[in-house]
């Protein structure tokens, strides 16, 4: 098991629930973090994890994983609301109560797997990919945290207290290292770990291809250019290719 991988997943769902009580985070800061992060897991997916999973000419197959991770992330959404990419779909926190109210057993279980998937690339048995896996979680990491502000401010804006909310949180921090546990239980069953792997990383991209392009071009209201939230994805298309290109 990668430990250290898990506890930095786990620590980030914390650390966005805790910023909730630290600093005041506005809906326009929200939104360009998220379109930071949209931009970042996707120049990942097409520049790194993407020309990993297909490197060998016998992969082509893999593409049908990759849509199916597509297909998964909209059931789940239908049952999530888009609150595993940070959306409401027009739900203000004055809201939060009625939104709650919709499903919140189906929301809940939703982004927990979500953030299941996220971690099944985590289990320690894919040695030599370390590069790519350590990318995936700093894109991870940096989804998770506004995504965690977003559920400890919805929580709290339906009127939770902080015990309750910091309790959900904690069961949807340990929703990851989960993933990374049943992936390395199911590893062992397998005797090309090499093709395990890349069908997990298939499912995790085309999650992220929904995520991310939603996040990118669901974020305005009417859809209209934003030139700043422009320039933030294009530093996150930037940052991106720094980091993935450093050894």
């Amino acid at each position: 098991m990668n430990y250290l991988a898990i506890s930095i997943l786990f620590s980030s769902v914390l650390l966005g629930g805790l910023i909730v009580h630290w600093v005041n985070v506005s809906q326009k800061t929200l939104r360009m973090l998220l379109s930071f992060s949209g931009a970042f897991l996707l120049t990942l997916a097409f520049t790194k994890i993407i020309p990993e999973i297909f490197s060998t000419s016998d992969n082509q197959w893999l593409g049908y994983f990759v849509l199916l991770g597509f297909f998964i992330q909209i059931i789940m959404e239908y049952f999530s609301k888009g609150l595993d990419h940070g959306h409401s779909h027009g739900h203000d926190d004055h809201n939060a109560e009625s939104y709650l109210g919709i499903n919140p057993y189906g929301l809940f279980i939703a982004i927990s797997l979500h953030a299941f998937f996220e971690g099944m690339p985590f289990s320690g048995h894919f040695h030599g990919h370390e590069h790519v896996d350590n990318l995936l979680l700093l894109g991870i990491v940096i989804h998770k945290i506004p995504i965690a502000i977003v559920i400890m401010s919805l929580f709290l804006g339906a009127g939770y207290s902080k015990g309750k909310s910091f309790l959900y949180l904690i069961i949807f921090a340990l929703t990851a290292p989960m993933g990374s546990l049943v992936s390395y239980l199911g590893g062992n069953y397998f005797t090309d770990i090499e093709s395990y792997y890349r069908i997990i990383m298939a499912l995790v991209v085309g999650i992220f291809f929904h995520i991310a392009t939603v996040i990118l071009y669901e974020g305005d209201k009417g859809h209209k250019f934003n030139i700043f939230k422009f320039l933030v994805v294009l530093f996150g298309i930037f940052i991106a290719l720094i980091v993935s290109n450093l050894h």
